[in-house]
């Protein structure tokens, strides 16, 4: 129990079991972002710092997995994170969607 939510009344608002709540809460099954988001909102906490938490521990299970290769991703995102055209452009091979650029495009002749 935190903040005077029990376990219950978490799985309730999360809209899960008990028992899976149980799970997420000691480790044994990842939270998602959006059910973090939900509790940071449900505990009165800070919604960023809470993300930040999740992100970090996202990074380190696939540090875990490879670390080589996480380094080498890294440095893919330190290039490229000024370019936001690059950071958000979506791989060609899914034509289901599209740039940016071409997404205002749309917008602007509808």
């Amino acid at each position: 129990m935190y903040s005077g939510i029990t376990q219950a009344e978490m799985a309730k608002e999360l809209l899960m079991s008990e028992s899976k709540y149980n799970r997420k809460e000691n480790g044994k099954l990842r939270i998602g972002r959006h059910e973090a988001m939900r509790m940071a909102k449900l505990l009165g906490l800070n919604d960023k710092v809470v993300l930040k938490y999740w992100m970090a521990d996202k990074i380190y299970e696939l540090m875990k997995q490879d670390k080589e290769l996480l380094y080498d991703a890294f440095k893919i995102v330190e290039t490229h994170f000024d370019d936001y055209e690059a950071c958000i452009e979506v791989p060609k091979r899914n034509k289901s969607f599209s740039s940016l650029e071409e997404r205002k495009t749309r917008r602007r002749t509808k």
